[in-house]
């Protein structure tokens, strides 16, 4: 047979299984050059990750920090030791980018208001044992028609400050999803003289946010209106509500939507009953409450 013409693959020694080095050395090799990538990766997430923050520090302290750029060594380290969680207060560091970019994807502020007891009878086959549970009555006054006012001018506070307010009826849309929930409610007693504001949210707490809820609430509605705190008397009709029951209902609010559920006062105590009738003031408390928790999240701007 005539010799054809030469080719580079058949020479033996240009064939990977007849090179000097054994066959074992390509996996070491490859896993460095893989440690390689990923270190290199993680440097880069690193030094993006810190450029996120100094464009928030230099975002937040604006004049200050490029002072500090331009002003030497000796002032840009006192401006870095002074901006350092702990040295004068305590803070709290969020970077700018990613919250502007949570809250872009997240949309517009979202809020439900629940009317306590609003259109029982409409509760579906699920929670029909709930069908005839109206509310408080005392002194002609309606539990059911206290709760709507109190929404009523609580959503029209809400609405004016850019957020969507679903007014809810005592029937929830199912797995309901928003960024907070409040259910108002009032309470009576046969003792005239018990008297007080209480809270809960759903116990076990649902997702980790319900309970800075419930401060930011209460200190707003203890403050607002010098009620007592009528904690001790939350009962466990509040603390397994219904509304919040992901677990049993399908008319509940969703488990990662923070709810609260309001006791605003005793129609049957006199002094509450004044607050009762005054509504707006109580959606004013009310409303302290919520933006404070919104604020305070990262939810919107401190000038919301």
């Amino acid at each position: 047979m005539e010799p054809g013409p030469e080719r580079r693959g058949t020479n033996p020694a240009n064939h990977p299984q007849h090179s000097g080095a054994p066959p074992e050395a390509a996996g070491p090799c490859r896993r460095r050059r893989r440690r390689r990538l990923l270190g290199r990766g993680f440097l880069i997430a690193l030094a993006c990750l810190l450029l996120l923050n100094v464009a928030a520090a230099v975002r937040e302290r604006g004049p200050a920090a490029v002072a500090a750029v331009g002003g030497g060594l000796s002032t840009g380290l006192s401006w870095l030791g002074d901006a350092l969680p702990g040295a004068n207060e305590v803070k709290v560091y969020r970077a700018g980018p990613v919250r502007w970019l949570a809250n872009r994807i997240k949309g517009e502020v979202r809020i439900g208001l629940q009317v306590g007891h609003l259109d029982a009878a409409a509760q579906p086959d699920e929670l029909e044992s709930l069908r005839y549970s109206t509310g408080a009555h005392h002194a002609g006054l309606n539990e059911v028609d206290i709760n709507a006012a109190v929404v009523e001018a609580l959503a029209a506070r809400m609405r004016a400050r850019g957020a969507v307010v679903d007014v809810l009826p005592a029937t929830i849309p199912p797995r309901y999803r928003a960024d907070l929930v409040l259910s108002v409610h009032a309470d009576s007693n046969l003792d005239g003289t018990r008297s007080g504001y209480k809270s809960a949210h759903y116990w076990p707490a649902r997702n980790p946010n319900e309970a800075w809820l419930k401060v930011t609430v209460d200190r707003a509605v203890l403050i607002a209106t010098g009620l007592a705190d009528d904690d001790v008397n939350v009962s466990s009709n509040m603390l397994q509500y219904y509304a919040f029951n992901h677990r049993r209902f399908k008319h509940a609010v969703a488990r990662g939507t923070p709810a609260l559920l309001v006791e605003l006062g005793y129609l049957s105590n006199a002094t509450d009953r004044s607050w009762l009738q005054a509504p707006d003031d109580l959606a004013a408390a009310l409303e302290v409450g919520v933006v404070t928790y919104l604020r305070s999240i990262g939810r919107v701007s401190q000038a919301w």
